[in-house]
């Protein structure tokens, strides 16, 4: 009887999981598309989607046990057992990044073909979320990244950090910026400590600079990226032009 209720406790919490994940992707849609544009909001749910989807997909190839968690007020997220090691966290951690770095290319073609500004802008907010992160400082996939490499890299994110809150206008960006570097100092000071004695983060010199190299050109792609288009475009006049209030 007691295993029956549980299970039933679980139906009811899955059940309610659902809706409030479609509740919230509705109104985001709904918010989204009067102060932009409807297409826009669908397209930017797909960002976290698709950026999730990265993730699930890598723990699946490595045979992780993983589900998606849903969505939250600053994006989306997925639960998975614990790795065995923090190579298979950071292999985890670099699906995000870069399955969306490969669906602003995909809405990029979409903008080069249809000449639809939507997409473009569509294109420099994956590549730009997706940038941003991979900056090494956890909770951010970076952070994950950088276990396997080293706890210095941390501590080179925070930097990166300071100045995007010192730059941001938007209150709740600064939030979720503070937010993220008081997670972060937690997370990095655990890390420091257990870098040398636990089995976790071992990992063969060999293997770090794999990590190095394709972090590195993962870093570099999407910040080139992001560097042509903002060079390229005058995105103060794009988006003001696809918005619904001018």
């Amino acid at each position: 009887m007691e295993t029956e209720n549980d299970e039933n406790l679980t139906k009811k919490l899955s059940i309610k999981k659902v809706l409030f994940n479609i509740l919230f992707v509705s109104f985001t849609i709904l918010v989204l598309g009067f102060v932009i544009n409807y297409k826009y909001a669908v397209g930017y749910i797909f960002i976290l989607v698709i950026h999730e989807f990265g993730h699930y997909i890598t723990a699946k190839f490595l045979k992780v046990s993983i589900a998606f968690g849903g969505f939250t007020p600053v994006g989306a997220y997925i639960i998975h057992e614990n790795p065995k090691n923090c190579k298979e966290n950071a292999l985890i951690a670099m699906g995000g990044p870069l399955f969306g770095g490969l669906l602003g290319l995909i809405y990029y073609i979409v903008y080069y073909v249809t000449g639809d500004n939507i997409f473009l802008v569509l294109t420099f907010t994956s590549i730009i979320l997706n940038l941003g992160n991979l900056i090494p400082v956890s909770p951010l996939d970076g952070g994950q990244i950088a276990e396997a490499i080293s706890p210095i890299l941390c501590y080179i994110g925070f930097p990166f950090l300071i100045y995007l809150f010192t730059l941001s206008n938007r209150l709740k960006s600064k939030i979720l910026l503070l937010f993220i570097m008081v997670a972060g100092i937690y997370q990095t000071y655990n890390f420091t400590i257990k870098y040398k004695t636990d089995s976790y983060y071992k990992l063969d010199k060999p293997i770090k600079i794999k990590f190095i190299i394709i972090y590195g050109m993962l870093i570099l792609s999407l910040a080139i990226s992001a560097i042509y288009l903002y060079n390229s475009f005058d995105f103060k006049d794009i988006c003001h032009s696809i918005v619904r209030f001018k």
